[in-house]
């Protein structure tokens, strides 16, 4: 049986680790080939090098695959490029092993080619990697050559970079995976929580998103019984206090939310729970459903609240549905935090003051609060960098370029911001280093244990 490493290159800590949840589908997947899977999170090493060292000398890999979590923090001004970090675990790897190695994940999604060149690797998938990546690791094992008839695949021929067609996996990601293959223990007493998935896609159009890019625009929806069983199995098993649902959107479509909740609840799953959610179309039933299922925290992705700056940024929604949406919150006794971004599209001196004032009405708990916003490739957001002259169309956006609107200032902007977080204790904005440092959040994991760190801020 052919041995497979998959390496998570992700390092970040802050506000808290993120378990390598793509990786354990992509091991499912390699498990249902025929290969035999280890997984080496490097989020906790203390010396990376050494870690890939004593990996590949265990394991002796016959393929390596490395999962790309984020190009960078997103965070303007103190913007941090990761990619420097994983080169330096690429070279560790290719120093004490020759196995064909494999780049995947989110972030290299983003950038294929680029990441490609920069890391100088030969091979790359695009996209969801369970079925490209089995079926890449077949044709290597049998030595065959033909790989242009495997979708999402990247690969280096002489100093060309040729790719395959690009597409969602169209079968079912209906499987209880294999969470032993991750340090649960070192999440819980970090995180203090794991993450679940209840689907993938997402049907939204934001000017900035880069979800659609990655996962598609249909959804395609996990049966609410394997998820709580999953959830079962992370309380049992591995004394998991909380989960955080990571899909873009929990609460849409709400009907398959509404189906997760009563799932949790007819299984009898006591579990405390909290999400990513859309204050479009949130309804006081489904957040009652949600509260009576074990849901304690909602993080609304609210981005601004100024309905000229909504329009610009293709929210489906406007101001009043987000202080109805954190009054019902607040209401039916669920925590609530909205991440709110200054500088954005048609952000000007009016706007920006009434979104502080705005912000001062929210039943909230807790403003997250960024400036500008990272450019991606294949977004609204970047035509509009590129007719508005911030970015030119070959300009490269491998390490952070960010919009911020020309109507106001960014010296006025981060005053401005600065001033009104400095006075909310519940506002944090981690570009300024407001309420957000490991330092505070050190303190923080001393006294909490379980759920979103801003909900301690209080």
């Amino acid at each position: 049986m052919k041995k497979v490493l998959l390496v998570s290159a992700n390092q970040e800590k802050v506000p808290y680790p993120v378990a390598p949840l793509g990786l354990l589908y992509i091991a499912h997947a390699l498990r249902r080939a025929g290969f035999s899977v280890s997984i080496l999170d490097l989020c906790f090493s203390a010396d990376a090098h050494d870690d890939i060292k004593r990996s590949i000398e265990r394991i002796a890999p016959d393929f390596v695959g490395i999962s790309l979590r984020n190009i960078d923090n997103l965070t303007f001004p103190q913007s941090v490029s990761y990619l420097p970090a994983v080169k330096e675990v690429i070279k560790a790897i290719k120093l004490y092993t020759r196995a064909p190695l494999v780049l995947g994940g989110s972030a290299f999604s983003l950038f294929p080619k680029e990441i490609l060149s920069f890391l100088n690797c030969k091979w790359g998938i695009v996209g969801e990697g369970e079925d490209a990546l089995a079926e890449l690791l077949t044709r290597f094992s049998r030595d065959e050559k033909n790989y242009k008839t495997i979708d999402n695949l990247l690969w280096k021929q002489e100093g060309r970079i040729r790719g395959n067609r690009a597409r969602s996996l169209n079968h079912s990601i209906d499987s209880v995976l294999d969470y032993s293959l991750v340090d649960n223990r070192m999440y819980v007493k970090f995180a203090g929580m794991a993450n679940v998935q209840t689907k993938r896609g997402c049907g939204f159009k934001c000017a900035y998103c880069t979800y659609p890019l990655i996962e598609g625009r249909s959804y395609r929806l996990r049966a609410p019984e394997i998820i709580a069983e999953e959830m079962r199995l992370l309380q049992k098993k591995y004394a998991v206090p909380h989960i955080f649902f990571v899909d873009d959107v929990f609460t849409y479509p709400p009907e398959h939310a509404a189906a997760v909740c009563e799932a949790l609840l007819k299984k009898n799953v006591k579990m405390h729970w909290s999400c990513f959610a859309s204050p479009h179309g949130i309804s006081k039933k489904l957040l009652k459903l949600m509260k009576k299922a074990g849901c304690t925290h909602v993080e609304f992705g609210s981005d601004a609240l100024s309905d000229r700056v909504l329009a610009k940024l293709r929210k489906p929604f406007t101001i009043k549905e987000v202080l109805r949406a954190s009054r019902l919150c607040n209401e039916i006794g669920i925590k609530c935090a909205h991440y709110i971004i200054f500088g954005a599209p048609g952000e000007n001196h009016a706007s920006l003051k009434e979104g502080i004032e705005a912000i001062r009405k929210l039943e909230g708990d807790a403003i997250i609060a960024m400036l500008g916003i990272r450019i991606y490739p294949g977004t609204e957001l970047e035509k509009i960098s590129i007719r508005e002259g911030v970015i030119t169309a070959r300009a490269s956006l491998l390490f952070p370029r960010f919009y911020l609107s020309s109507e106001i200032s960014t010296d006025e902007l981060m005053v401005k911001v600065k001033e009104f977080a400095l006075a909310n204790f519940h506002c944090v904005v981690p570009g300024l280093g407001i309420r957000s440092s490991e330092a505070m959040y050190s303190i923080l994991r001393e006294t909490y244990r379980e759920g979103p760190l801003w909900g301690y801020l209080g």
